[in-house]
């Protein structure tokens, strides 16, 4: 504000001399403009440059004005009042006029107009000159009151807006106050900002929205820490129950033995599948989770993945068919293998004895389409979504087994990829999953 003011008053000051200094020169041509004509009149009278200049002083009223004439070779006709230094000039051409701002030998400024005529073939200069003390005098005054005004100007303006200010930035100490109070503990808790301006509401409604967002994260998070304490002490407790009930006695026939390692073998293997499905999440929400893009066959990808389960699907007598298209995409293939994996998986855990489980492979917009076709149990339109949350398994699932985070990892590979996992159609005996990829993902 100090830097405003004081170029304001410069400016002002700046403008206000041009404008003095411009009516003082209008003065001056109109005075000089009069002073030649009347030297030329009197020269055409055959009158001496001499005579012509004492009649011409004697006829133009000068009031506080200097005028004076000078000859060809730029001297005076007389001596000039004021002691003002005029530089003789001698112009060939008539009708030139010089105006600037001269300091007498007293000390007093002057503003001096010369112009300069030729009447009769005698040359002269008509010299007008004014003082600048009344002039200078106003400009000084104005100067006293910028130099006056300005601090003044900005006394008030600081105290008003000090004043302003502290109840302006109120609402905003208050949402500072409200935010302090906000701990993980109290996540539900929301800024409140009555009778604050719009852009304050603005950053309130951000920081609400912040919030939201923080608690949903929050709560997702211990919804899954629950989730996998539960998960995880499932294994954990029948391998201990396994433990317990073969040592509970001193002597066993070797048959028990065997029968209650394959128990332990096979839930720390699941136990390890689970492990292992967490570390992925828990690697992709951090953003650490590597992904390397190569070229890769689809349906080479499909059709390993097929063989391998081939033998699950053989345990159900579930008739699995392929119709595959060979195409090439760039992905991260380690991610894809475990993709439709996890895809076929579901689908056999959801179809029951005896059913089928139909996988297709196309092109589509220079990408791959993968369906995934079952007879599994209809999921109800709420759930279309839930289904690809964490841990979310439908009763039919849960008699099944399965931990719930095999579609959820298979969205976010095709997420990570540019495409996405959805549940295409559902209905009774029926559920078709498809997934998109582009042939070229975006920018990792």
């Amino acid at each position: 504000m100090l830097f405003g003011i004081a170029l304001f008053s410069a400016t002002v000051l700046s403008l206000y001399w041009r404008l003095v200094l411009k009516q003082s020169d209008e003065s001056l041509k109109a005075l000089s403009i009069t002073a030649v004509n009347v030297v030329g009149s009197e020269l055409a009278e055959h009158a001496s440059l001499e005579q012509a200049a004492r009649e011409m002083e004697s006829m133009v009223p000068r009031r506080d004005y200097v005028v004076s004439v000078m000859d060809a070779s730029g001297v005076p006709t007389h001596e000039i009042a004021g002691g003002l230094p005029i530089v003789a000039i001698t112009r060939s051409n008539a009708g030139a006029v010089f105006a600037e701002t001269v300091t007498a030998t007293t000390g007093q400024q002057w503003r001096v107009m010369r112009r300069t005529a030729q009447y009769h073939g005698h040359g002269f200069t008509v010299v007008v000159a004014a003082p600048m003390a009344e002039v200078l005098e106003h400009w000084w005054t104005l100067l006293r009151a910028c130099a006056i005004g300005v601090p003044f100007v900005l006394t008030i303006a600081a105290v008003g807006g000090w004043i302003v200010g502290r109840r302006g930035l109120h609402p905003l100490a208050e949402i500072a106050a409200q935010a302090r109070r906000i701990t993980p503990r109290a996540l539900d808790s929301r800024l409140i900002v009555a009778n604050a301006g719009v852009e304050l509401q603005d950053v309130a409604t951000a920081f609400n929205r912040v919030l939201d967002q923080l608690g949903n994260a929050l709560s997702t998070q211990r919804q899954f820490m629950a989730d996998a304490s539960h998960e995880l002490r499932t294994p954990v407790s029948i391998m201990k129950t396994a433990a317990d009930v073969t040592l509970s006695q001193d002597d066993r026939d070797p048959g028990e033995y065997r029968d209650a390692v394959g128990v332990m073998a096979q839930q720390s293997a699941r136990l390890a599948r689970l492990v292992d499905d967490m570390l992925v999440l828990a690697r992709a929400d951090g953003g650490g989770y590597p992904i390397k893009l190569d070229e890769v066959d689809v349906d080479v990808v499909v059709a390993e993945g097929i063989r391998e389960l081939a033998s699950r699907a053989a345990a159900k007598q579930i008739h699995l068919t392929s119709h595959v298209e060979p195409i090439c995409v760039k992905a991260d293939e380690a991610l894809l293998r475990r993709m439709f994996g996890n895809l076929l998986a579901n689908a056999l855990i959801y179809t029951p004895d005896e059913g089928a489980v139909d996988v297709r492979v196309e092109a589509h917009d220079g990408g791959v389409r993968i369906h995934v076709a079952d007879n599994g149990p209809s999921i109800p339109e709420a759930d279309r979504e839930r289904v690809f949350a964490r841990f979310m398994r439908l009763d039919p699932a849960r008699s099944a087994g399965g931990a719930g985070l095999g579609l959820p990892i298979a969205r976010w590979i095709a997420e990570a990829h540019g495409g996405d996992v959805e549940l295409l159609r559902t209905g009774p005996g029926s559920n078709v999953f498809r997934v998109t990829l582009p042939a070229q993902p975006p920018s990792l």
